[in-house]
């Protein structure tokens, strides 16, 4: 989980110069499955906050880098 504590939010991931294009792809890729993960535990009766929210970011990043290959 090289996202975990490092980025609060998708966007910040994007912003970070740092990071090759695929590299981001990756990391939002991992993060997507892991809060996919975390919300099917949570129907299970563990409890988050923010779920659906964090997830629509998420995606919505994912779709920046791939609709433009210069981001």
């Amino acid at each position: 989980m090289a996202y975990f504590g490092k980025y609060e939010t998708p966007d910040e991931l994007l912003r970070d110069e740092t990071i090759a294009r695929e590299e981001k792809i990756k990391m939002l890729e991992d993060w997507r499955d892991d809060k996919k993960d975390y919300m099917r535990a949570s129907e299970d009766g563990m409890e988050g906050v923010d779920r659906t929210e964090r997830l629509r970011q998420i995606k919505k990043a994912l779709r920046t880098l791939q609709d433009d290959p210069s981001e």
